[in-house]
């Protein structure tokens, strides 16, 4: 039997580069960086002092109508949320579907409202704690606050894989979608990083840039003297529905979700597995399902994060896989731009794979510098027009935790 074709209708996100997809596909098509000196704690203690935080004023555009007691995390579910529906093309789902599906993915869950109460615990004996804590701890309360919210009545869960969460929850709706569940799921991520507890534990880890000095390049994927990632926060939403349903309606389709590739490398707590070779085996298993071959890949959204062993584990992956064509296929690794964003980092990537393809544009970073021993087709400066008819998403979380996603240019 033919798979059911997924499309996706509309995208939104918020992070440190702005609160709505308008504003920060402009800034990733400028090159610009959303990383400066942190300004929600003092980080002088910590080796690393820089990160992509989201400006607070969102508060000032978000409605919480109907909500109590939220969470920042969920705060920014219904901030990214409150942007995407109200956009033209996702109005008419509430109208054309009786249940929508909602699945998003967050490493840490409620950590910044655990921490709080934590603190409130010690320093009143318990007393004084929110009564809300249980279910804004919940990782599932951004999927909660968001359903409550616009009324989503269908499949409703996250996922937790690390910093592959979000891109596990898109690989989720698309099976869902395909094996006809559901015939339109709102996917992504969510995730609210800037606590002290988890800044200082990555401190401590020393998987952190020490550039403090030169924020907007201290993150260096895939480059000479790559010291680290940069912390980020945000989230980001993607509207994926079946071909036919979206047609339907007389929705405009962005682009076509087509493959989706899952491996778990059983290897170590953080450490990737040297020769790339369980992130080769997500990318195969990826382009299988999207019943097309590594040549036929224009573009490719990787992990990317900046550390020696990550970025080296990708590259032998990547060279493994495309052979020769590897310096070839235009790579975009924009977490030097928006920070790791953990849990919904894999979201955000899936977000900007598909304005390439809509747009097909290739966007450019602030700093590459090859090493000697790899070389990659990375744009810094400017964007680019290029021809992306199929594009590769990576996400490679903590625990070898492997995720591959291919987005489509759509045709009827």
């Amino acid at each position: 039997m033919d798979k059911r074709k997924v499309v996706v209708t509309a995208v939104n996100a918020c992070c440190s580069l702005g609160h709505d997809i308008d504003t920060v596909w402009h800034n990733l098509k400028q090159g610009n960086s959303g990383i400066k000196p942190i300004s929600r704690f003092n980080a002088e203690r910590h080796f690393t002092k820089i990160g992509g935080e989201i400006d607070d004023a969102y508060r000032d555009i978000l409605d919480l109508t109907g909500q109590s007691a939220v969470s920042k995390n969920g705060e920014l579910s219904l901030l990214c949320g409150q942007g995407l529906f109200l956009q033209e093309n996702a109005k008419g789902i509430f109208e054309s579907y009786p249940d929508i599906g909602l699945i998003l993915g967050s490493g840490l869950g409620g950590l910044y409202f655990s921490e709080d109460n934590l603190k409130k615990m010690y320093e009143t004996g318990g007393k004084r704690i929110h009564p809300m804590t249980v279910p804004n701890v919940d990782p599932n309360s951004i999927v909660s606050a968001l359903s409550r919210r616009w009324q989503i009545h269908g499949h409703q869960f996250s996922i937790s894989t690390a910093c592959s969460s979000g891109a596990n929850a898109i690989g989720t709706a698309l099976d869902l979608i395909r094996n006809g569940r559901l015939d339109c799921i709102v996917t992504g991520g969510v995730e609210y990083t800037f606590t002290t507890l988890l800044y200082a534990g990555f401190d401590q880890l020393r998987a952190m840039s020490r550039c403090n000095d030169t924020p907007e390049t201290s993150c260096k994927p895939f480059s000479q003297g790559r010291d680290g990632f940069i912390m980020g926060e945000g989230a980001a939403m993607l509207v994926l529905e079946s071909e036919e349903r979206a047609l339907s309606r007389g929705a405009t389709i962005l682009a076509e979700l087509t493959g989706y590739g899952v491996t778990g490398g059983a290897y170590h707590v953080v450490k990737p597995i040297e020769d790339g070779s369980d992130g080769k085996k997500a990318m195969a298993l990826a382009l299988s399902d999207a019943g097309i071959d590594s040549d036929n890949i224009d573009f490719i959204s990787p992990h990317g994060t900046g550390t020696a062993l990550n970025d080296q584990a990708e590259y032998n992956a990547m060279a493994a896989l495309f052979g020769p064509k590897t310096s070839d296929i235009p790579v975009v690794p924009i977490k030097q731009l928006t920070g790791h964003m953990l849990g919904a980092s894999g979201a955000l990537e899936a977000v900007h794979t598909v304005k390439c393809i809509e747009d097909q544009i290739v966007t450019p970073i602030a700093y590459y510098q090859a090493e000697a021993n790899q070389k990659l087709n990375i744009s810094v400066g400017e964007a680019n027009q290029h021809s992306i008819k199929h594009a590769m998403s990576n996400s490679f979380g903590f625990g070898n935790n492997n995720v591959s996603l291919i987005m489509s240019q759509y045709h009827h």
